[in-house]
């Protein structure tokens, strides 16, 4: 009876171990996946008029995310919002917690949570998409739908992260126009 008890234990034990280390394991892996520079489309202006205070229906996005280290669930990265051939560029740190996304960014005191998100393949790009949401109120502030131009597994990936960001790509067309 002892033995039996015994093995039933440790069954359980191994269970509620294997159960409790899954979150950590999905929530280490999105942030993986997650690391490396998104570009695409942000929609809905609650969005910037909560961060910038000016009413725009969509804008062009590019994000960056950056762990802090090997299999850590979470870093720092930056956010590029366009207007037309003028940018906005804004610090962040970013973490993954039971499977949300919360990014405090450096010029606002409010935690911004990704929600209803996914992150997914076709063909060979990898997608993200989904929606911010205010982490105090839990309103909606905006959609989003990017796609992954450049990951830290990349082999030339300072090459092409130059080549991909628009920023530096807008600032030598600029600096090369006669004043």
């Amino acid at each position: 009876m002892k033995k039996i008890f015994t093995h039933a234990a440790m069954l359980l034990m191994a269970l509620v171990a294997m159960t409790s280390l899954t979150s950590c394991d999905s929530d280490t892996m999105l942030a993986y996946d997650l690391e490396g520079v998104w570009q695409g489309v942000v929609r809905q202006r609650d969005y910037f008029n909560y961060r910038y205070g000016r009413a725009v229906e969509y804008t062009d996005v590019e994000m960056y995310f950056s762990q802090r280290g090997s299999w850590e669930a979470g870093g720092t990265g930056y956010e590029i919002d366009w207007y037309g051939r003028s940018y906005s560029k804004t610090f962040f740190t970013w973490s993954v917690r039971n499977g949300c996304i919360y990014i405090r960014y450096d010029d606002s005191p409010y935690v911004v949570v990704v929600r209803d998100f996914d992150v997914y393949w076709q063909g060979n790009r990898q997608f993200f998409s989904g929606y911010f949401d205010n982490g105090s109120t839990g309103e909606t502030l905006a959609a989003f739908d990017m796609i992954k131009v450049t990951s830290p597994n990349d082999y030339y990936e300072t090459r092409y992260s130059y080549y991909y960001s628009r920023e530096k790509r807008d600032s030598v067309a600029t600096d090369s126009i006669a004043q």
